[in-house]
């Protein structure tokens, strides 16, 4: 086994190592910089309690905080500048992470690379684990153009999160906050320019609970004890090196029965769930012991399977109405695609009889019954046992009871420090991406699907495979592999219990779920359908086209985004079909925000000082077409569109291929005596020309499914209809004219402004009526 080792020199300390009391030097108790440190390699500790405290001298002491390093701190959440804000409850990111009390000090801290690495050489024991750290996971990084992110907490690991790339701060003073946003404050922005060749690294430094051979970071040498040196530093667990072997299988079925027995978790009743209409049997009385079944009234328990399909094709292993009955006669398991064949050998070993998979369990095809069986998808995740969550492939073909990579440690980090005895710490990659859990998690392809979104917030349990570590989730909390005992996250799958009590928490749902692939553009309302029926029984709200009925007007100030661009030409796409009316996020294929009308966490203060407030009302709404009539105050307005070439654009450059060969800015005037203010539009728009006596002529309208974006300006006509109103600006749609109804009695949605002075709507030639939108 290599280690990583220090030996111990005289020198003197500098102002970054005033750390410890006077009952040990500097000099014995801090070790100098090695400059040629062993490569580090994997290794493999069996899981232990940690060893109980020296009981024959008093632990070594940290001097007060005006001595600490002030670059890593010493690695103490409790020296450092708080992270989060308890004045406006906005959470740290250990909040987010892990469930902690909300009181809990977090710090997050952002050192120059250069500042750190010069501290480690000056002496700093802390500064010098955090870049050895960063040596074992990334050799070479301090030769490289780096940002680090320094994550700590009371009770876990240190998080080091390595990104290549630089900083950049900008400012945006009131009046350029007004024109972008519509908000009435100042605005302070830190990017992080990003080389996108190179991933960020995030790497876990954690103390064992498990002692080393040569004393460990819980065994002390003569007199001391070594493990003070970095008590805030948490415990981890070692990661089984095989997803399916029998410690896997046992974090399975522990978290499971823990949850069953100790949580209030949907699904957690005395009886046992009643099995699908349609259902695999994996103790069948076939051959193959594999049979798709059929039962009527049968109560088991059984496990749902949550996985991305990959592509369709001939060979694709699926149930249809050809071999429906030889499905029902028996499944040869060396047939199965590689996915079920270890699917099925988990379900066996957690000793569990039915599994239901949607490809195998819904008849598939244009004859088949994906249409009765899809609303019935909130029962089925909610009363399986545990859903599978195929987190680490990409298709059928893909294998989850997989091997671990050891490249990603874990590497043991031992200082030896002269006369003490040895300080062992752990360093690994970080199972998970850290900053991503609250917003769903990043777990590969099957993080990016709309369909599993939906199935991992119906479930009641669900286990994620993915490449790392073992993630188990229920409503209550959440725990990887890895984990110390007592350490828990906090579970995604509860945010449809938020959203039944806080309208934001449904609109920050709808935002994650825009970011959602799907195959089938008509597929998108019906894989949201089953988790607004729970959360309507839940709240008493009526589903309607995505939005609910009583928060009909909130929900109409979503707006396209491009976080790729600055083109000023909209992200999203028009579907192939109508799919939805136009006044729905559903409407569009592409990521949305609702940045302009939340209320709530770290926008809260802005909206106590610039209230939303709220003046259209619907006035009626037709279920079967979800058209809608509003009556609120509007104006006419016309839209010029001015497109210039974008001189940067290479075809050879794949950044300048996203931003596109031109730059589109859309104008809006509605009255001579105010600027023209400018719009989101929500799909590339045109104008239409022709017969001047339509309804329809000279209106701005959104360009159909397949048509090219506009290579010459334009102008054109609009509605704009006023939503609500700040202290200095407004929020308001830009409607034009249907073209699917010519008889010029409905519009169309085609945008979102949030710069328009208030003022305009207090003027004469402001209307008030009855506007109808489709």
């Amino acid at each position: 086994m290599k280690k990583l080792f220090r030996k111990l020199k005289d020198k003197k300390p500098s102002g970054n190592d005033q750390g410890l009391s006077e009952t040990t030097s500097l000099r014995e108790a801090l070790p100098s910089i090695a400059q040629d440190i062993t490569p580090p390699a994997p290794i493999q500790t069996p899981v232990a309690q940690p060893s109980p405290p020296t009981t024959t001298a008093p632990p070594i002491e940290v001097l007060p905080s005006s001595n600490i390093c002030q670059i890593c701190f010493h690695l103490d959440a409790t020296h450092a500048p708080r992270d989060g804000n308890l004045n406006t409850k906005d959470p740290s990111w250990a909040e987010l992470e892990y469930n902690l009390p909300p009181d809990t000090h977090a710090a997050k801290l952002v050192p120059k690379s250069e500042d750190l690495i010069n501290s480690a050489n000056g002496g700093c024991m802390h500064c010098f684990i955090v870049r050895t750290a960063l040596n074992a996971i990334h050799p070479g990084w301090e030769n490289e153009k780096t940002i680090l992110h320094i994550f700590l907490a009371p009770g876990v690991p240190v998080v080091v999160r390595l990104e290549f790339g630089s900083l950049i701060t900008t400012h945006m003073s009131r009046e350029e906050a007004l024109q972008t946003y519509g908000f009435d404050v100042p605005v302070k922005f830190t990017v992080t320019v990003r080389d996108a060749e190179k991933p960020s690294v995030d790497v876990e430094i954690y103390r064992p609970l498990s002692p080393s051979p040569s004393g460990g970071s819980g065994a002390p040498g003569p007199g001391f004890d070594l493990s003070s040196l970095v008590r805030h530093v948490g415990f981890g667990e070692e990661i089984p090196q095989c997803a399916g072997n029998e410690d896997s299988l046992n974090f399975i079925n522990q978290r499971v029965n823990e949850c069953i027995t100790s949580h209030s978790c949907e699904g957690n009743n005395k009886l046992l769930p009643q099995l699908p209409s349609r259902v695999i049997w994996l103790q069948a009385h076939a051959p193959s012991h594999i049979q798709l079944v059929e039962p009527t009234g049968i109560r088991a328990k059984y496990i749902a399977l949550s996985y991305c399909w990959g592509s369709v094709s001939p060979d694709t292993y699926l149930t249809d109405a050809r071999n429906l009955e030889s499905r029902k006669a028996g499944i040869n398991y060396d047939e199965l695609p590689p996915l079920l064949q270890d699917v099925v050998t988990c379900v066996r070993a957690l000793g569990i009889e039915y599994l239901w998979v949607d490809r195998l369990c819904i008849v598939q095809g244009d004859d088949g019954d994906f249409s009765t069986q899809a609303p019935k998808m909130g029962d089925i995740y909610g009363d399986a046992t545990l859903t599978i969550a195929a987190a680490s492939g990409e298709s059928e073909n893909d294998r989850i009871l997989l091997e671990r990579d050891t490249k990603a440690g874990p590497f043991s980090l031992d200082l030896k420090l002269k006369g003490m005895g040895t300080l062992t710490l752990k360093v690994r990659r970080r199972t998970h991406k850290l900053e991503t859990e609250y917003v769903g998690g990043d777990y590969g392809r099957v993080s990016t699907r709309a369909w599993i979104w939906q199935e991992r917030l119906l479930s009641s349990r669900t286990v994620f495979f993915t490449p790392r570590a073992l993630k188990f989730e229920c409503h209550h909390h959440s725990v990887w592999q890895g984990y110390a005992p007592g350490v828990v996250g906090n579970s995604w799958s509860t945010h449809v219990e938020l959203a039944s009590s806080s309208h934001n928490a449904w609109l920050r749902l709808l935002i994650e779920f825009m970011k959602r692939n799907i195959t089938n553009a008509s597929d998108r309302l019906p894989a949201i359908e089953s988790v607004m029926k729970r959360i309507a029984v839940k709240t008493g709200w009526s589903p309607f086209w995505g939005v609910f009925e009583e928060k009909l007007v909130e929900s109409l100030g979503w707006s396209a985004i491009d976080l790729k661009t600055s083109s000023g030409q909209a992200s999203c796409r028009m579907n192939p079909g109508h799919y939805a009316p136009t006044w729905s996020w559903a409407s569009v294929d592409g990521e949305i925000t609702y940045i302009h009308v939340l209320t709530d966490q770290h926008y809260a203060p802005l909206h106590q000082v610039d209230p939303l407030m709220y003046e259209l009302q619907c006035r009626d709404l037709d279920r079967a077409t979800g058209a809608i009539t509003m009556v609120g105050s509007y104006l006419i307005g016309g839209i010029r569109c001015t497109i210039e070439p974008n001189a940067s654009y290479s075809e050879e450059s794949e950044m300048t291929r996203e931003v596109g060969k031109y730059r589109y800015t859309h104008n809006v005037r509605v009255s001579g005596q105010h600027p023209d203010f400018l719009f989101n539009p929500d799909v590339p728009l045109m104008s239409v020309e022709g017969d001047p006596n339509q309804p329809y002529s000279g209106s701005a309208v959104r360009a159909p499914y397949g048509v090219d974006d506009p290579t010459e300006e334009w102008t054109g006509n609009c509605l704009v209809l006023l939503v609500a109103r700040r202290n200095k600006r407004s929020l308001a749609l830009l409607l034009g004219a249907s073209l699917r109804n010519i008889d010029g009695a409905a519009w169309e949605r085609i945008g979102l402004s949030t710069s328009i002075d208030v003022s305009v709507w207090d003027e004469e030639h402001v209307k008030t009526g009855l506007i109808r939108v489709v």
